[in-house]
């Protein structure tokens, strides 16, 4: 495999993810969408912690605090990521711009 077939097998969103968050190329790319990633690990998540909490009223409180902390993540992740965005959008224009202008 050339150095060209290297970068096409390296341009998978989960690879760029891994490597913005974490420095590290991935090693497993996962075949399942988005929702499929999320359901199975919610329900694995779920499943153990009926098993810890099986009194209703403990089991919700926890659960509350779980899905407050996903929220906060998912919000700060998403502005996150989309700064990021804006950036890479920003250095593409700026090296079009001197592509065009002959630099």
């Amino acid at each position: 495999m050339d150095y060209v077939d290297e970068i096409f097998a390296r341009s998978d969103l989960q690879q760029i993810r891994e490597f913005l968050l974490h420095g590290t190329e991935c090693i497993k790319i996962s075949p399942f969408s988005y929702k499929e990633r999320i359901e199975h690990t919610l329900k694995k998540l779920m499943v153990r912690l009926h098993e810890e909490y099986p009194n209703e009223q403990e089991y919700e409180e926890i659960t509350a605090l779980v899905f407050d902390y996903a929220s906060a993540l998912e919000e700060v992740n998403m502005e996150i990521g989309l700064q990021v965005g804006a950036a890479l959008c920003g250095q593409m224009y700026q090296n079009f711009k001197n592509a065009l202008a002959g630099e």
